[in-house]
């Protein structure tokens, strides 16, 4: 069991948590990332081949990086944390089965459905949470969509039905709790008055999930109602 984070592990979440605020899904601290690492000696081999993405698609195979076996360690953005301008010193590494954190940062208020879901569902390396403004605004809608599949991007990478949580607090038990059990039959919820989570094999399967996901939004809203669904 590691308990300082490798620093291509580091450097590899921070690329991605910028590559996540490059999107335009989110603002300041709306946002929080977390990522799946290996816990094996053979960490800093694993993920020695991350270094070679710079200036490139760092989200390229980031899955080849992955354990065979699920692995019970995580990286999270640290509490209060802008992905946009993310520093070493604002990720925390944490247990998946019982949520402790490894490191001493702390981790984003939303750590219980980012563990929950890949403590509920091994395959998942990767969870996304956003407040991204279409997103968002059909949060809040008093009658929510219920099919958002208004482009063939959808069934194919949001999937034909996206479950909706009532409001409830940030960072509550109940939240974590009522999104985990959202996102472990889906790879992506609407949380009401809140944003979106979404969750994948990896860091480009969730990201691309995410944006497809608000771009139906921003279709469904900027249309007042009046769109078609396939």
């Amino acid at each position: 069991m590691i308990t300082r984070i490798p620093e291509e592990a580091v450097n590899y979440f921070i690329r991605c948590a910028r590559k996540a605020a490059e999107a335009g899904l989110l603002s300041c601290s709306s946002g929080n990332l977390s990522l799946r690492i290996p816990a094996s000696e053979g960490t800093h081999g694993s993920l020695q081949s991350l270094d070679n993405h710079d200036g490139q698609d760092i989200s390229r195979n980031p899955q080849s990086t992955m354990p065979e076996a699920p692995s019970d360690l995580a990286l999270l953005s640290a509490t209060g944390s802008w992905l946009e301008e993310l520093r070493e010193d604002q990720v925390a590494l944490c247990r998946i089965s019982d949520g402790q954190c490894l490191n001493g940062v702390q981790p984003t208020m939303e750590a219980g459905f980012h563990l929950g879901v890949m403590r509920r569902r091994p395959e998942i390396n990767c969870v996304l949470h956003f407040q991204s403004p279409y997103a968002t605004v059909v949060s809040c809608m008093k009658d929510k969509p219920r099919d958002f599949n208004v482009t063939l991007e959808g069934p194919l990478y949001v999937g034909r039905e996206v479950p909706v949580v009532p409001f409830l607090p940030p960072g509550s038990d109940e939240l974590a709790a009522a999104v985990t059990d959202a996102l472990s039959g889906h790879d992506i919820v609407l949380m009401s008055n809140h944003g979106q989570a979404a969750c994948g094999k990896d860091f480009r399967d969730t990201l691309r999930r995410a944006v497809f996901f608000e771009m139906a939004c921003r279709i469904i809203v900027l249309s007042r109602g009046n769109y078609t669904v396939i």
